[in-house]
């Protein structure tokens, strides 16, 4: 609705798209450079939903993790600039190194199945394979994501579907911005009271990088906490998260940042001055 509208020249500005509806910008007609993207930290991926089941294993999690086709999934969203991302942790965080990418993820995804294929068939060794219910949002890129997950996961004889309601869940989409540019955030999310599969020697770790009066000793920490929830898979990591916007050539000052927050100030000066001519 809120696209039709900016079609249609009633609305100026349209605000918080996700990867969910995505895609209906790319099927429109839009002015040249309407479209915006902001340029996000934050996480984009995929998160177990409950301790037992399949995905309480972390060799399925980190088989998941390697079978799925980044640059593919971003090619079909078509978003400028977004690359994938393999570590809990991005690039450009306050205190810490830039996390280390895994030497598989240097590999083609072609050149990964063969092995991802056979540790599978190890892993489960002619028993039935499973079905992950995923949570997913309506939308368009909803199905994007569904059908790369199938595609990618169903090399390896494991199929996923959406969750009907009332259905038990395996795993679920994480699509969240980082209010700002402490790793602290990203691995919250993680801990042991806020996820039901958790790594218990990291909860430590981040208390004591709270409380750390030196900056290279919490950025130590973090790190070491970083390195313990990827090496347990606790979040399999998709992307950055993708936010855009519409913008009409009236607006002026309009700047994309790592944050998606927009003040509409300046849009309503303009628009004052506008309509005292």
């Amino acid at each position: 609705a809120a696209l039709r509208r900016f079609l249609a020249g009633e609305v100026e500005l349209v605000l918080g798209g996700t990867f969910a509806d995505l895609p209906y910008t790319r099927a429109a007609d839009l002015p040249r450079n309407a479209l915006r993207f902001d340029p996000v930290a934050g996480l984009f991926g995929l998160a177990p939903t409950r301790r037992s089941g399949p995905l309480a294993d972390p060799e399925l999690r980190r088989l998941l993790g390697q079978a799925i086709d980044r640059d593919a999934l971003i090619r079909a969203l078509d978003v400028p600039n977004l690359v994938g991302r393999a570590t809990l942790l991005e690039a450009g965080l306050e205190g810490v190194p830039d996390p280390v990418t895994p030497q598989w993820s240097t590999l083609p995804v072609g050149d990964r199945r063969p092995g991802l294929i056979a540790a599978a068939d190890r892993m489960f060794q002619g028993k039935e394979r499973p079905v992950l219910r995923i949570v997913l949002p309506e939308g368009p890129g909803g199905q994007t994501l569904l059908n790369r997950l199938s595609a990618d996961w169903g090399f390896l004889g494991i199929r996923v579907e959406r969750a009907l309601k009332g259905q038990p869940t395996d795993i679920k989409l994480i699509d969240a911005v980082a209010p700002s540019t402490s790793p602290a955030w990203f691995l919250r999310q993680f801990r042991c009271d806020a996820a039901p599969i958790c790594v218990a020697e990291a909860d430590p770790l981040l208390e004591a990088a709270r409380t750390a009066p030196i900056a290279a000793q919490r950025g130590a920490l973090l790190a070491e906490a970083a390195r313990m929830m990827d090496e347990e898979q606790l979040f399999i990591p998709i992307a950055a998260p993708i936010r855009w916007s519409l913008v009409s050539a009236r607006i002026e000052g309009f700047a994309g940042n790592r944050f998606a927050r927009h003040t509409l100030t300046s849009l309503e000066e303009r628009l004052n001055r506008e309509g005292a001519q």
